[in-house]
C-alpha cells in the first residue's frame, strides 16, 4: 500500500497474519483489485465480532465465498465497483447485526440497478430503491443512480444491468450471464464483432419486467432482439444506438413507443402480436425515414393509415394484416417505389383502391383481402395493375370491387411463364374472365363467389393453369357451371366437386360458393328468431312474415338484393318489443337496419359481422348504451336520438370513419364532447338537447361537416375563431349553438362561409364582427335585410322566440333586462340567463354575464 496523497493506493493486502485482527477501517481510499479468497483468513476467533470497512475505495470482483468462516462480522463495501457477492453470505443470519437475516443479500450490498443512501439495507425502513428506468447503476452496494454513471458504463455492466432488469435468473437460457470467468462475447444471445457487442438475440426466453434503455448506451448495437418475452422497453435515449439497424420486439408487453423516431439508422422494426389498444399506428414510426422492413401485424392498431405513410420511400416490406385499421387506403402509399411486400389483408378499408397503387413496379406481392373481417371492404372498379412488372401475387378476396376484370389485368408482368396468383374471389365482378389472360402460361386466378357469366373455352384448355387441374377437370377447375356449387367455387380436387343445387332457386353465375336457396334458408331462419324475440304476434304489420310459402324478400319490411339475399330491414313504427337477436348481424347482404319508434332493448354485441351495414335507425327506442357501436365499421348513418343515453359520449364512436350522418340528440349525455378529429366524412351532426358542457370544439379538421346542431347543451366560452375551418365555404352551412352558454363576439372567421343559417340566441354572447352583418344571404337573406340585427338582436332588445330580426315579421324589440345578445324572452331571469340554474349557479352566472355585458360596453364604445 502506497499513499500518493489521494489516499492509500495498491491491492487490498488479505492480513491474513493477524490473529488478534477486530476492526480494520480502510475506508476512502483508492485501493484496488478484488478482496482476496484469503482476506483476514489468519484471524484466531472467528466466532466473535469483526468490523470491517473498505467502503469507497475501487475494489472490484464479488465478496468472496470464503467469508462464511465468520460468524457475526460487519462488512462494510458500499461505494466500489463490485459485482457480486457470494450466495453463502445471504444466510449467514448474525451478519451486519443481524440485519442480514431479514434483508439477506440487500443487507450486504444493493443490487445493480438499486441504490439507497448507505449502498445497503439497514433496516426495514431503508430498503434497496430500484432506480428510474431513464437512470442506473452498475455495481453492487451503489448510493445513487445516475444518467451521467450510465454513459460512463462498460459493455458488460450495461448488461448485467439488463440481466436484473429483466429477471435474468428466470430466464429459460442464461449461460454465461454474470459469471466473471466468462467473456461476454460468450454468454447466451450476445453477438460480437472484434470484442465488442453488435447485437442481443433473447428471443423466447421468458424475460420479465421492463428492459432499461441503458441498453441502448452500448454504442455498437445493431441488432436488438427480445421477441415473445413479456417484456415492456422503454425508448429514452435510443439515439445514443447509432448503430441500431434492427429491433424485433414481436409478442411482447410493448404499448408505447414514445422516443423510437430518434433510431434515425433503424431498417427493421418488428412490432407484430403486440396490444396498442386501438390506438392509431404511432406518427414516430413515420419519422424512420430509413425504415426497410416494417412489421405491424395483429397488434390492435386501428383508425386510418396516415398518409405519411409516404414517408417511408426506403420500405421494402410492409405488413400490417390483422389490426383494425379503417377508413381509405391513402394515396401517399404510391411513394413506396422499393416496395417488394404490402400486407394490408384482414383490417376495415373502404372506398377505392389508390390508382397510386398500381405504379409500385418493384411490386412483387399486394394482399388486401378480408376474409375474416365482416366488412364491405373496398370498392369500386378493379384496376388493371398493368404497369407493375414485378408483381406475382395480388390478392384482394372479400372486399367489393365492382364491373368487369380488366382485359390488361396484370398485363405489364415481365416474365409471363412465372406462377401468377390472382385472388378475387367474393367480389362483386361481373362479366367475362377475359381471354387475354391467355398471354400467363401457369395461372392461379380465384373468382369464385363473383358475378361472372361467361368463360371462354380458350382459357378452359390452359393445361398449366390452376396448378395443373384445368387439364383434368376443364372449366370446372376455373368455375363451377351455373346451377352447381361447391365451398371454393370451383373443382380442385376429386373428393371436392361442383355438385347440384338442390331447390328451384339457382344462382345464374359461374362460381358460386353456396347455393341461393340454401343462403335463403338460412336468413329464414333468423328472420324467425328475429320474429320470435321481438313479440312479432303483435306487431302493427307482420304480412308474410313466417309464411313459407312466400319468398322472404315478401315479406313486410324486408327488402333483397335482386330478389336474392336480404338487404335491408324496415321495421319502424311497428310495435316490436323485446332485444333484437345478435343472430340479425349474420345477414351477410344487410345494409339498412331501420328499426325506430319501438320500445326494445336492442344490444351492439355481434354488430361487427354485418359488414355491409350503412344505415342503423334507433331512435326513441329507448336506448341505454352505445357499448361495441365501434364495431360497426362500415356504418355510414347512425341515429340514436330521443333514447335514454347517459354519460359521455364513447370513444368508439370515432372508430366509424364512414359515418357521414350522426344524430343523437335528446339524449342525457353529458362531459366534453369530442373532437371527432377522426371522422373525416362527417356531414351532419345533430347533438342537440344535451348536457355536453365545456369548451364548443371547433370541428376544423372535417372538410364536408356543413350541418351543425348543439343546441340546449352547456357549452361555454366563445366560438372557436377557425370553427368549421376546413369546411368549403361554398356550399350552405347550417349551424344551431341556441340555448348554451357561449359568451364573447361572433367571430370574423365565419365571413368565409357565402350561405350560412345561424342560430345563435339565448346565449351570452357579447358582440358581433362586424364584418358578418354584410353577409346578405345569411339567414335566408335576414341578414341582408336587417343586418347584424338578422343575427342576434343586440343588448337591450329582444325578438320573441327567435332572439332575431327575419323576414318573417319579427323585429327587436326593447327589453330592460337584455344584458347580451339574442335575448328571445324578455324577462329578468332570461336577461341574466338564469332559467334552469341553481341559486348559487345563478349568482355565479348572473355575475359573469353583468360583467360581460360591461365589458362589451367598453368595446363597443357605449
Amino acid at each position: 500500500i502506497e499513499d500518493d496523497g489521494w489516499g492509500l493506493t495498491g491491492q487490498l493486502p488479505a492480513f491474513d497474519g493477524l490473529p488478534n485482527l477486530k476492526e480494520l477501517y480502510l475506508g476512502s481510499n483508492q485501493l484496488t483489485g478484488t478482496i482476496p479468497p484469503n482476506f483476514l483468513k489468519g484471524v484466531a476467533e472467528k466466532a466473535d465480532e469483526i468490523q470491517v470497512d473498505l467502503t469507497l475505495n475501487n475494489l472490484e470482483g464479488t465478496v468472496p465465498s470464503e467469508l462464511k468462516a465468520f460468524d457475526a462480522m460487519f462488512l462494510y463495501v458500499a461505494g466500489n465497483k463490485i459485482t457480486g457477492v457470494a450466495d453463502e453470505l445471504c444466510s449467514k443470519q448474525n451478519w451486519m447485526g443481524g440485519e442480514v437475516a431479514e434483508a439477506e443479500c440487500d443487507a450486504i450490498l444493493c443490487p445493480p440497478n438499486a441504490y439507497n443512501d448507505f449502498g445497503r439495507q439497514t433496516g426495514s425502513d431503508t430498503p434497496c430503491a430500484q432506480c428510474p428506468f431513464t437512470y442506473g447503476s452498475e455495481y453492487y452496494g451503489s448510493s445513487g443512480c445516475g444518467f451521467g454513471q450510465m454513459e460512463d458504463m462498460s459493455d458488460v455492466g450495461i448488461l448485467r444491468l439488463f440481466y436484473v432488469a429483466t429477471g435474468g435468473d428466470s430466464w429459460v437460457n442464461n449461460a454465461g450471464w454474470m459469471e466473471d470467468e466468462t467473456p461476454v462475447c460468450e454468454w447466451h444471445g450476445i453477438h460480437c464483432v472484434g470484442g465488442v457487442v453488435d447485437a442481443l438475440h433473447l428471443p423466447s426466453n421468458q424475460l420479465t419486467g421492463t428492459v432499461p434503455p441503458i441498453i441502448f448506451q452500448l454504442s455498437s448495437l445493431q441488432i436488438f432482439n427480445v421477441g415473445d418475452n413479456p417484456v415492456d422497453v422503454i425508448f429514452s435515449g435510443i439515439e445514443s444506438a447509432g448503430e441500431l439497424e434492427g429491433l424485433y420486439l414481436d409478442a411482447t408487453l410493448v404499448k408505447d413507443i414514445t422516443g423510437i423516431s430518434e433510431a434515425r439508422n433503424l431498417r427493421t422494426l418488428h412490432l407484430q402480436q403486440n396490444d396498442f389498444g386501438s390506438a392509431d399506428i404511432p406518427e414516430e414510426i413515420f419519422e424512420l425515414e430509413d425504415l426497410r422492413h416494417l412489421y405491424l401485424s395483429n397488434s390492435n392498431f386501428a383508425g386510418p393509415l396516415s398518409n405519411k405513410i409516404g414517408n417511408l420511400v426506403n420500405l421494402e416490406e410492409f405488413y400490417c394484416h390483422g389490426n383494425y385499421l379503417s377508413g381509405t387506403i391513402p394515396g401517399e402509399i404510391g411513394n413506396l417505389q422499393e416496395a417488394e411486400i404490402i400486407n394490408l389483408s384482414e383490417n376495415f378499408f373502404t372506398g377505392e383502391l389508390p390508382l397510386e397503387l398500381t405504379n409500385l413496379r418493384r411490386l412483387k406481392t399486394l394482399f388486401i383481402d378480408s376474409f375474416t373481417r365482416s366488412t364491405a371492404g373496398l370498392s369500386g372498379p378493379l384496376p388493371a395493375f398493368d404497369q407493375m412488372p414485378s408483381l406475382r401475387e395480388l390478392y384482394l378476396g372479400s372486399n367489393s370491387l365492382t364491373g368487369t376484370i380488366p382485359e390488361g389485368l396484370l398485363g405489364g408482368v415481365s416474365d409471363r411463364d412465372e406462377r401468377i396468383t390472382i385472388g378475387l374471389k367474393s367480389n362483386q365482378l361481373t362479366g367475362t374472365v377475359p381471354e387475354e389472360l391467355l398471354r400467363f402460361s401457369h395461372l392461379n386466378i380465384d373468382i369464385a363467389g363473383n358475378m361472372i357469366e361467361e368463360i371462354p373455352q380458350s382459357l378452359c384448355e390452359m393445361k398449366h393453369w390452376m396448378d395443373g387441374t384445368v387439364d383434368k377437370y376443364g372449366c370446372e377447375a376455373i368455375l363451377c357451371e351455373p346451377g352447381k356449387f361447391n365451398q371454393f367455387g370451383r373443382q380442385s380436387t376429386e373428393e371436392h366437386p361442383c355438385m347440384d343445387c338442390g331447390g328451384s332457386e339457382t344462382s345464374p353465375y359461374l362460381g358460386s360458393v353456396f347455393c341461393l336457396s340454401e343462403e335463403k334458408h338460412r336468413e329464414k331462419q333468423i328472420l324467425k328468431l328475429f320474429y320470435q324475440k321481438t313479440g312479432g304476434r303483435n306487431w302493427k304489420s307482420k304480412d308474410n312474415w313466417n309464411n313459407d310459402d312466400v319468398d322472404i324478400c315478401h315479406w313486410y319490411g324486408v327488402s333483397c338484393h335482386e330478389g336474392r339475399t336480404v338487404s335491408s330491414l324496415q321495421l319502424g313504427s311497428n310495435n316490436l318489443v323485446g332485444t333484437p337477436p345478435r343472430e340479425i348481424f349474420d345477414l351477410p347482404n344487410l345494409k339498412w337496419l331501420w328499426l325506430f319508434s319501438n320500445p326494445i332493448d336492442f344490444k351492439f354485441d355481434g354488430i361487427g359481422q354485418a359488414g355491409q351495414l350503412t344505415s342503423l335507425l334507433l331512435d326513441s327506442t329507448g336506448l341505454t348504451s352505445l357499448e361495441g357501436v365501434g364495431d360497426a365499421f362500415a356504418l355510414v348513418d347512425l341515429d340514436v336520438r330521443f333514447n335514454r343515453l347517459s354519460g359521455s359520449l364513447p370513444t368508439e364512436i370515432s372508430r366509424l370513419l364512414n359515418l357521414v350522418t350522426f344524430s343523437c340528440a335528446d339524449n342525457n349525455l353529458s362531459g366534453e364532447f369530442p373532437s371527432l378529429s377522426r371522422l373525416k366524412k362527417l356531414q351532419n351532426l345533430r347533438a342537440g338537447n344535451n348536457k355536453f358542457s365545456g369548451q364548443l370544439p371547433a370541428f376544423s379538421t372535417h372538410p364536408d361537416l356543413t350541418t351543425v346542431d348543439l343546441s340546449g347543451n352547456r357549452f361555454e366560452g366563445p366560438i372557436p375563431p377557425d370553427f368549421l375551418g376546413n369546411t368549403d365555404a361554398s356550399e350552405p352551412i347550417y349551424i344551431d349553438l341556441t340555448s348554451n352558454s357561449i359568451d364573447g363576439v361572433v367571430p370574423g372567421g365565419l365571413s368565409r362561409f357565402d350561405t350560412l343559417t345561424l342560430y345563435l340566441k339565448d346565449n351570452r354572447i357579447t358582440g358581433i364582427d362586424q364584418s358578418l352583418c354584410r353577409q346578405e344571404k345569411w339567414n335566408g337573406g335576414d341578414v341582408g335585410a336587417f343586418d347584424c340585427d338578422g343575427i342576434l338582436c343586440p343588448t337591450g332588445t329582444w325578438a320573441p322566440g327567435v332572439g332575431r330580426a327575419s323576414k318573417d315579421g319579427v323585429q327587436c324589440e326593447a327589453c330592460e333586462f337584455s344584458m347580451t345578445f339574442g335575448l328571445s324572452e324578455c324577462s329578468r331571469e332570461a336577461g341574466l340567463g338564469l332559467r334552469g340554474q341553481s341559486s348559487v349557479g345563478a349568482l355565479r352566472v348572473g355575475a359573469v354575464t353583468l360583467i360581460s355585458f360591461f365589458t362589451a360596453l367598453v368595446v363597443l364604445g357605449l
